[in-house]
């Protein structure tokens, strides 16, 4: 009798190893899959592109990252989120991006007379230029020196979508997610960005 449960509770723990073993397989594939996206997103280049009404947009694929990985890897932005006193352990996305605006710009000079008591005391030289996205005003004095205002706004949409897999033409899960970013002001080019999720 003794034999048979020997048998019984060796039977029992190889196939209580080989489930564990089973499930150890699934989470170190999962984990390379995921290191092998990762990797793939870093040094995949940004994708660009504009719309038909000429917006620069960017596409950007996303970094899971466990939260001591951004810590250790985006200390900056981490130092960032900490001053704005926002508890860590809840963080879910971290999304940047960098802009360059560039603007050609044409006026035609005006001349501005200061008056003090009946008198001209000065000539200046004033230029002002404005559409919805940009605001320059100032003048130039008789000592050369330019006074003035700049002011350029912008406006970005953020927009995550997923890439299914496909079968046979049958779509089905996650392939990947990603980030398409547009800058409203036709002017701003993006130059970086970056998407990442916190995960468990």
């Amino acid at each position: 009798m003794k034999k048979y449960i020997y048998i019984g509770s060796t039977f029992a723990f190889l196939i209580c190893a080989i489930i564990w073993q089973q499930e150890r397989i699934k989470v170190i594939k999962n984990e390379r899959n995921l290191y092998k996206q990762n990797v793939y997103t870093l040094i995949d280049n940004i994708g660009r592109y504009q719309t038909k009404d000429s917006l620069n947009v960017v596409s950007i694929g996303q970094l899971e990252l466990k939260l001591s990985e951004v810590n250790k890897y985006r200390s900056d932005e981490m130092r960032l989120i900490e001053s704005l006193k926002i508890d860590k352990k809840r963080l879910k996305q971290i999304t940047t991006a960098q802009t360059q605006t560039i603007y050609d710009l044409s006026a035609n000079v005006h001349d501005s007379i200061v008056y003090r008591d009946n008198f001209i005391i000065d000539t200046l030289h004033c230029i002002n230029i404005a559409d919805k996205w940009f605001d320059l005003s100032g003048c130039i004095n008789r000592e050369s020196k330019f006074e003035g205002r700049f002011e350029n706004r912008d406006s970005l949409l953020y927009v995550e979508h997923i890439i299914p897999k496909r079968f046979l033409f049958i779509k089905w899960g996650v392939k990947e997610r990603r980030q398409e970013i547009v800058s409203r002001n036709p002017h701003t080019r993006i130059t970086g960005a970056e998407f990442i999720t916190i995960r468990k």
